[in-house]
């Protein structure tokens, strides 16, 4: 039963964060990028992140979604950079996270000589 439970308290965390991704993407790649609504929605994911016990992070890409969630937070705290400048240094790490992602599923098939 603890099995189950410990499971469950994994994939929520891990949808979370994709969740928290996934929004930040959207919106940081919109033309009129609104920095308010930015901060309100990732502060509310982060929030619901908060209160679920942090899950131990085995794959590279949980290790690499944890590591963007804490960078989202830190940068969103941080007042000495611009809203402009926090959206540019986000959408390097968006896109350096969906590139990881995309590595492990698109692989690429070996050539088989089918005269041999």
């Amino acid at each position: 039963m603890r099995d189950v439970s410990e499971k469950a308290l994994r994939v929520k965390y891990t949808r979370l964060q994709e969740k928290l991704l996934q929004s930040s993407t959207t919106i940081l790649k919109l033309e009129n990028f609104n920095y308010p609504l930015f901060e309100k929605k990732i502060k509310k994911i982060y929030e619901k992140i908060e209160n679920l016990p942090e899950v131990r992070a085995d794959s590279s890409y949980l290790i690499l979604l944890k590591n963007f969630t804490n960078l989202t937070i830190r940068t969103i705290n941080s007042e000495k950079l611009k809203p402009q400048e926090k959206r540019e240094i986000l959408l390097k790490e968006v896109n350096l996270l969906q590139k990881q992602k995309n590595r492990s599923i698109y692989k690429r098939s070996k050539k088989i000589d089918e005269n041999d």
